[in-house]
């Protein structure tokens, strides 16, 4: 009756260390000068014809398969209540037996890469959905898989089969592609709710397949898309914007200098049926040098919070809360110097804890990495801090191997006895260039349920604590504490 007092204050300590996220400015409402878009209007012939530069205000209410390519410099500014929909609604519906049936269904969007789709959601490069009141349903190959929860596009017969009624509901097809398509500089999105757009798997609904230079992406709500939420390029920032439930992933981007902070990345991955050990979750980037993710929300994704992968280097992740992700929290894959400090971590890696997978902090094949004052409650299936090695070959900056990483100074609370919860260093190719990789483990602080359990991956195996030390000849500074029970 006594112990439970102290958890209390061990956990409250543990989680008022971590650094608040920094307040960020709400954007601005329309400009004075700016010319008014009502419902109904043309968005791309406006952007066409206004000059470089132009302010536009998207005013209230909903603006159907609007797909809008920007000149340089223009800016678009939303009223509260603007919607940008890719999607149409779908009225006339006869029965066919068991099922619902809408005729005249063209849509086919691009299908970009060979299909990489769950056992169970094989259209999942289908860019079309459907949505039911809001929800997505599961594209279905046959009509003999239509189930309630599901739709079969019969792109022969232009056919749109349901088994749910869809009497006195509301249902959407998605048909435009994007809301704004990648490819001039200096574009401002401010303020808008984008969503239902059949955007390709790895395309965005925000700057589709062309992550463009110095976009500003502020206070939007990007969600329910088939592919990514928001692609952006060099010099670009995405400030305080609710990235949520796209299908495939959050967010994207590739360049120099690129500027996530804070944002809410949630609820993505879920609905595409891409297989997201490929690629899935909140935001994934590639082939960056100095990209900031500073002070952001990434919970609820079906896959990694936030997944640096392919030779990025100079990267900072700092003051993020990153919660319940099913692969994981962080994962920096195949790239280079990077800083991971100050960041705050529940629930991650239920989805994929086999071996070292499943982090909240993972990582892959990279170097010159250092992990320090971050927070981390691993509450389930989920691992803590983990060094991968495998065979990946060589890089723009190098090879791709796990050396020269600190991980120095972090908190790690392993709640349930009899879960993985594992930290260290593992791997399944040159085990001796693992061992003389110059990796270091020091100074972090365990809390544990249970003490003795095999919390600690070293080179191929699993080890208590004390076997860990004198095996790796880490965390000589280290401690390890029963969790207060």
């Amino acid at each position: 009756m006594t112990a439970m007092p102290k958890l209390r204050h061990l956990m409250a300590l543990f989680v008022l260390s971590v650094p608040a996220p920094p307040a960020l400015a709400t954007p601005p409402g329309c400009p004075s000068d700016a010319i008014r878009l009502d419902p109904g209007t043309d968005l791309r012939a406006a952007a066409a014809q206004a000059e470089e530069g132009a302010a536009f205000c998207i005013t209230a209410g909903t603006h159907r398969l609007q797909s809008i390519v920007p000149r340089r410099g223009q800016r678009f500014h939303g009223e509260p209540g603007a919607i940008l929909n890719g999607a149409r609604p779908v009225r006339a519906w006869r029965r066919a037996g068991r099922h619902w049936v809408a005729e005249g269904q063209d849509q086919q969007g691009q299908r970009k890469f060979p299909e990489r789709c769950v056992d169970t959601m094989p259209r999942c490069s289908h860019p079309e959905t459907v949505f039911l009141d809001d929800v997505p349903l599961r594209h279905v190959a046959s009509l003999r898989h239509l189930v309630p929860g599901t739709f079969f596009l019969d792109y022969a017969t232009r056919r749109l089969h349901l088994a749910d009624d869809p009497t006195g509901r509301r249902v959407e097809a998605s048909v435009a592609p994007y809301a704004f398509r990648g490819g001039a500089s200096d574009v401002t999105i401010a303020n808008l709710v984008i969503e239902k757009y059949s955007s390709p798997i790895q395309a965005g609904a925000v700057g589709h397949d062309i992550p463009s230079r110095r976009w500003l992406v502020q206070g939007n709500e990007i969600r329910l898309n088939h592919g990514i939420g928001l692609v952006i390029g060099t010099e670009s920032r995405a400030l305080g914007n609710r990235l949520l439930r796209n299908g495939n992933m959050g967010a994207g981007c590739v360049g120099n200098d690129i500027l996530f902070e804070g944002n809410e990345i949630a609820g993505n991955g879920h609905f595409s049926g891409v297989d997201v050990l490929w690629e899935g979750g909140g935001a994934k980037c590639a082939l960056t040098r100095g990209l900031v993710v500073r002070g952001n929300h990434l919970h609820g994704n079906h896959g990694m919070g936030f997944w640096t992968d392919i030779d990025n280097i100079g990267t900072l992740y700092e003051g993020n809360l990153v919660e319940d992700n099913s692969m994981g929290g962080l994962s920096h894959e195949i790239s280079y110097a990077a800083v991971i400090r100050d960041n705050r971590f529940r629930g991650n890696g239920y989805g994929f804890a086999r071996w070292l997978w499943g982090g909240a902090i993972q990582i892959q094949n990279s170097q010159d990495v250092q992990v320090h004052g971050n927070r981390i409650e691993v509450t389930g299936p989920g691992n803590g801090i983990t060094l991968i090695q495998q065979d990946r070959g060589e890089g723009a900056h190098g090879p791709y191997l796990t050396r020269n990483n600190i991980v120095r100074d972090n908190r790690i609370v392993l709640q349930r006895a009899g879960q993985p919860g594992a930290s260290g260093l593992i791997a399944d190719h040159d085990i001796p260039l693992m061992q003389r990789g110059n990796n270091v483990f020091d100074g972090n602080q365990y809390f544990a349920a249970d003490p003795a359990a095999l919390h600690w991956g070293w080179v191929d195996r699993f080890l208590d604590w004390n076997t860990f030390r004198r095996a790796s000849g880490l965390e000589r500074n280290g401690r390890l504490q029963r969790l207060p029970r």
